[in-house]
């Protein structure tokens, strides 16, 4: 019982879609009924379009996940917890569906199937559609990801739990961030860079001896006992041209310690730093935990 949900390791996605939801009272029959349904659907589209590498998570919150009576299973999930004094919101729902592709319309469809099997055993709560851009990059110019384990077993090692009760099961994190666009592209280059930690066009990392210690890598590039903290990013911007738009920041590791670790870090609970993004840049409005179980777990929850 240890293969990982398929939106856990293939990378370089072009479409994704995240999806948190909640589930109505007493409907936890219902719950594992759907997923099965949800399961059969990727199943039969995958078949339809193999070249789309079409993938699917479906993850719950600590409250909804403690119903299926597994507490020997994905013992670390908690609800996401308030940091930097509301910089980091906690809006935790019950149900987390991420859904990536190469295209659109397989991530569309796919969707459309696992909300009618779910049906209203559960309220969505948010729905948001995420796009690759070109080279990588993301809404602010530079290119995202650039930290990402390379190569499938490079990412299982960090994405996926190796061994125990829940063998190939993954702690997942969902955060929306909206991006002030004017106010990034009113901020020189060199600030911006300076910001980042890496160069614009080029993409190359500064060295540690000019990184500044609140840039974004200078936050999240954290190492203990000289081991670094490493978590899968599957993030995505989303948004329109005329309305808001960001990032949808959804990340995957094998413990839920460096997940948080960087966030603490981020959001100046650690040392009192916060991120430079966040204050030229991006604003968190959203933050939920969630525990991915193995495929055999979803399967027979």
């Amino acid at each position: 019982m240890n293969t990982p949900q398929s939106a856990i390791i293939p990378d370089h996605a072009q479409a994704g879609i995240f999806i948190e939801a909640d589930i109505a009272a007493n409907r936890t029959d219902d719950i594992k009924t759907a997923c099965r349904v949800s399961l059969d659907a990727l199943t039969a589209l995958k078949a339809r379009f193999p070249d789309d590498i079409l993938g699917m998570t479906i993850a719950f919150g600590s409250k909804a996940w403690a119903t299926f009576g597994h507490l020997e299973e994905g013992r670390e999930i908690k609800p996401f917890p308030e940091m930097g004094n509301g910089l980091a919101p906690s809006t935790q729902h019950d149900l987390y569906i991420h859904i990536q592709s190469l295209r659109q319309s397989a991530a569309y469809a796919l969707a459309q199937s696992v909300l009618g099997a779910f049906g209203d055993s559960i309220c969505v709560a948010s729905e948001e559609h995420g796009l690759r851009l070109y080279q990588d990059r993301g809404l602010d110019g530079f290119v995202d990801g650039t930290e990402n384990p390379q190569g499938d077993e490079k990412i299982r090692e960090v994405a996926i739990i190796p061994k125990g009760p829940d063998a190939g099961g993954s702690y997942v994190l969902l955060q929306k961030y909206l991006h002030d666009l004017k106010k990034w592209d009113a901020v020189p280059v060199a600030e911006q860079e300076a910001s980042v930690g890496r160069s614009k066009e080029t993409d190359d990392e500064f060295s540690r001896d000019v990184r500044l210690p609140d840039s974004h890598l200078g936050r999240v590039n954290l190492k203990e006992n000289g081991v670094g903290l490493k978590i899968v990013r599957r993030s995505l911007p989303f948004g329109k041209i005329s309305g808001e738009h960001g990032l949808m920041f959804t990340a995957y590791c094998r413990t839920l310690h460096n997940i948080e670790a960087q966030l603490l870090s981020m959001f100046g609970d650690t040392d009192g730093k916060t991120d430079l993004l966040l204050r030229h840049l991006s604003a968190a409005v959203s933050g939920g935990y969630y525990y991915a179980p193995s495929l055999e777990r979803l399967q027979n929850l």
